[in-house]
């Protein structure tokens, strides 16, 4: 079957699987911002305690997707089957580009730009704030950018876990053996991924130095893109709140697959 037709024939559900895919992302990357950035700060003005901070998110790094959903799945109050399981592994996976680029963002100040705020009385906090970050802001754009494009390819493995989402279709597809289903699955992902990664990438240009003009344009574009997200989101709970979810499991060949279909469509009736 043509992979439009695939779509076309399969389009509620996809914007279903369209749907958890984005809040699982939205869910992940929200997460580790409010985790990464702080932790940034901190590498950046206290290297003895932000080594360890950045020494943790590179060994999450280097763990294989896969054996990570693993060593999670028994842990308590985080792991199980399901979407828990699968935000807490990506958080973990996205932690390492935003903390080392807001640490970068902040140690590559001039010092010089920092004086006169000193010379004015300003304290720590406010230095922080009223300077420091706004100056690092792209460089920890940049690292929420690379953070959510990695999240968007890697929330496909969340499907092995049960928590939804556009891997669905690719393990479906290889299971089956089937191009069309894993790239009914995969393409979707590529696009997200391109997409997210043009808008930060403008976004990232616009929050640069010399660029103080355009912030008005700026917050709009992020604010309209913020609330079609979150219609996006707003309608996919109601219409999975508004219908009771069954969800059949299976073995992992061909025949159980179809049968675990077949099941599912015999209780929707």
């Amino acid at each position: 079957m043509p992979l439009f037709d695939f779509w076309t024939s399969h389009r509620a559900e996809l914007v279903e699987m369209l749907q958890q895919h984005l809040l699982l992302v939205v869910l992940a990357i929200g997460a580790a911002v409010a985790i990464g950035v702080p932790a940034g700060i901190v590498a950046a003005h206290r290297p003895r305690v932000g080594r360890p901070v950045l020494a943790f998110a590179n060994v999450a790094q280097t763990i294989p997707s896969l054996a990570l959903l693993g060593f999670l799945l028994p842990l308590p109050f985080i792991g199980g089957v399901g979407p828990r399981t699968a935000v807490v592994a990506l958080i973990l996976y996205a932690l390492l580009p935003i903390v080392r680029s807001t640490a970068v963002g902040l140690r590559t100040i001039d010092p010089s730009v920092l004086e006169p705020g000193v010379a004015m009385g300003m304290t720590p906090r406010q230095l922080l704030h009223l300077v420091e970050l706004p100056l690092a802001l792209p460089s920890i754009v940049a690292g929420v950018r690379v953070a959510t494009v990695v999240t968007i390819g890697t929330a496909t493995i969340a499907a092995a876990v049960g928590a939804g989402g556009l891997g669905e279709y690719i393990f479906r597809g290889l299971s089956m053996v089937d191009a069309t289903v894993i790239l009914a699955g995969a393409v979707p992902a590529a696009l997200l991924a391109l997409l997210a990664d043009a808008f930060l990438t403008w976004l990232e240009r616009q929050l640069a130095p010399g660029s103080a003009r355009r912030s008005s344009r700026t917050a709009i574009a992020v604010g309209v893109g913020g609330a079609l997200l979150a219609i996006v989101l707003a309608a996919g709970a109601a219409a999975n709140a508004g219908r009771g979810r069954i969800v059949v499991g299976s073995e992992n060949f061909t025949e159980q697959v179809i049968l675990g279909v077949l099941v599912a469509q015999t209780l929707l009736r």
